[in-house]
């Protein structure tokens, strides 16, 4: 029996011993202590070997990160470094208001500083995440209401708070109840340092369209080179212009005329606290067209090279507004205003006087028939002469900035090629690297000693190297389809005007090597069109894109434009899911 029961302990017993070894056996932690490693700015340290500096760094984040977590609105990462933008709003919860960023506003020698809109109805309430109890004596601020009334009178902050988990104590600067379509300003500077200051706007005013007036522009023979405005929001009977049609202000008319310049659109809120995107839609014919116009906040001209034929057309103003860091944009449909006129044909070509001025101009030329004919052939050679320089100042300075805008576009030409020679290198395809970078030399000294016009063939030939060089890293497929009447060594056009958005189409298109590509040089009676196809994913023409090559290829053409006034070059883009087109129109180039 004894037996039977030594024997029926055994596995018991072996058991009991092996989860005894278990319990014995250490246990090895391989993870990284992570209490040891913090971050000192954008470096990850060691805190048992961090100079002091950097547990000083360490420490003003942990703190201003416990300030951040009560809801207050600030840059943590900006306040790691000396600044002056230390004030915090924190906005009252559960009211369904909704918080934007406005547009910055100039405050003195410290530049443009903060703006924020409330749509809705919030209090808020004001702290300085970087006055403490031992320096509060060094500063002083106050509270203003609309520019116009004083709420708080310059004082020293004397309340202090501290945030949930014990970790920072900061300046109060006091609860505010919403102004009602009014607005609220605090300034704070250092008693001591008076550079060290800072300030802020909280905005409740209504979100409105754009008010504006608009005026349409034009020049006379009579007057030189002076532009003359009329308003477009008065009928014709209040005109003293010849082209005006209005009979019902709900319905703007006006006829073409080589004397009419431009439309413009002035707000009636200046600055505006928030930006509009522009788009114009315009009706030639059976064709419809939607063009990006960019965005602004104040005075807007919409040249004429944008209505030069007789159609209808509509712009529109829609408020762009973004959420606090840029992390959303909203565009405000149901605020948007639009401006909707009709361009009808001209009567008469080279019409540019009104009655009045016809009349005017043959009573002044009656006076001076009995003047010395000598006299009178010096005083007009002087006006050419000033007229001539007036015209080629202007210019010359549309070619100063046109010259800024080709700086800022070789180096970002030549920042995507370099870094399409990283890609290769990345992928060890040395062969490929050689060859593109033989490409991109002889591409880079051409785009750096190219005058401001070259001829069609030579702009092939550098998208040609261009396309070539490219087609190495993403193996794409390309064509170029040219009109037979073109000579193509003796037409000029500016140079590199087609590679930006060669490169768009090549690195957003989005297909890989199934991308094709068609480059045409096209021509259509006296104008040239270059246009540029793909069967890329497409883009919406309605939204706003802000890709650097794009938006600089539409100021430089802006640019060419105030050059070429009389030849304008006008950009349409239209795409859908599997068909893009850019379309370059110089008028009447040929």
């Amino acid at each position: 029996m004894r037996n039977i029961v030594k024997k029926s302990l055994l596995p018991v017993l072996w058991l009991i011993s092996l989860s005894s070894l278990a319990q014995k056996k250490p246990q090895v932690d391989t993870a990284v202590d992570s209490r040891f490693y913090k971050f000192a700015g954008n470096v990850r340290v060691d805190i048992r070997h961090a100079t002091p500096a950097q547990l000083e760094m360490i420490a003003s984040k942990e703190r201003l990160t416990s300030i951040a977590n009560e809801r207050f609105l600030f840059s943590v990462g900006e306040n790691l470094y000396p600044t002056t933008l230390t004030l915090a709003v924190r906005f009252q919860k559960n009211t369904g208001a909704v918080i934007y960023e406005g547009n910055e506003w100039f405050w003195g020698e410290t530049g443009y500083l903060r703006r924020y809109l409330i749509d809705g109805k919030s209090d808020i309430e004001f702290v300085d995440v970087k006055i403490t109890p031992q320096n509060a004596h060094n500063y002083r601020y106050h509270v203003v209401v609309n520019d116009e009334k004083e709420i708080v009178g310059w004082t020293t902050p004397d309340q202090f708070k501290t945030s949930s988990d014990g970790k920072a104590t900061f300046a109060y600067l006091g609860n505010y109840k919403l102004q009602p379509n009014g607005y609220l300003k605090i300034e704070m500077y250092n008693i001591n340092n008076y550079k060290e200051k800072d300030a802020m706007i909280i905005d409740w005013r209504e979100l409105k369209a754009l008010s504006f007036r608009s005026t349409i522009d034009y020049r006379t023979k009579y007057w030189g080179t002076t532009i003359l405005s009329a308003y477009l929001d008065l009928d014709k009977k209040d005109k003293q212009v010849n082209f005006l049609e209005t009979e019902n202000l709900n319905d703007v008319r006006f006829r073409l005329g080589d004397s009419l310049v431009r439309i413009g659109f002035f707000s009636s809120r200046l600055p505006t606290p928030y930006n509009y995107q522009i788009r114009l839609k315009r009706t030639i014919g059976n064709k419809t067209e939607n063009i990006e116009l960019g965005e602004h906040s104040g005075t807007y001209l919409l040249y004429k090279e944008f209505w030069n034929k007789a159609g209808l057309y509509e712009i529109t103003f829609t408020p762009k507004l973004v959420t606090p860091g840029g992390n959303h944009i909203n565009y405000l449909a149901a605020k948007a205003r639009s401006f909707k006129f009709t361009v009808l044909p001209s009567l008469t070509k080279g019409k540019w006087y009104s009655n009045k001025e016809l009349g005017l101009i043959g009573l002044i030329w009656s006076a001076f028939v009995g003047a010395v004919v000598g006299s009178l052939m010096v005083w007009l050679k002087n006006k050419s002469k000033k007229k001539i320089l007036k015209e080629q100042q202007q210019k010359d300075l549309a070619k100063i900035q046109l010259a800024t805008v080709r700086s800022q576009l070789n180096p970002h030409f030549m920042f995507n090629a370099l870094s399409g020679i990283q890609s290769l290198m990345n992928q060890n395809k040395s062969d490929e690297v050689n060859h593109y970078l033989g490409k991109f030399a002889r591409l880079t000294r051409n785009v750096l000693d190219q005058p401001d016009l070259i001829s069609l063939a030579e702009e092939k030939l550098l998208l040609e190297d261009y396309l070539q060089m490219e087609q190495l890293r993403f193996g794409f497929k390309y064509q170029f389809h040219i009109s037979q009447d073109l000579n193509m060594d003796n037409i000029e056009i500016p140079s590199m005007l087609l590679q930006p958005f060669v490169e768009n189409a090549i690195k957003h298109g989005d297909k890989g090597d199934q991308l094709e590509i068609e480059v045409f040089f096209i021509r259509k009676g006296e104008d040239l069109i270059l246009k540029i196809t793909d069967n890329g994913v497409g883009f919406d023409p309605e939204k706003n894109y802000e890709g650097l090559g794009l938006q600089l290829s539409r100021n430089r053409i802006s640019l060419l434009n105030t050059i070429y006034n009389s030849t304008p070059l006008i950009l349409t883009m239209t795409s859908g899911s599997n068909q893009t087109e850019i379309k370059i129109t110089l008028t009447q180039w040929l």
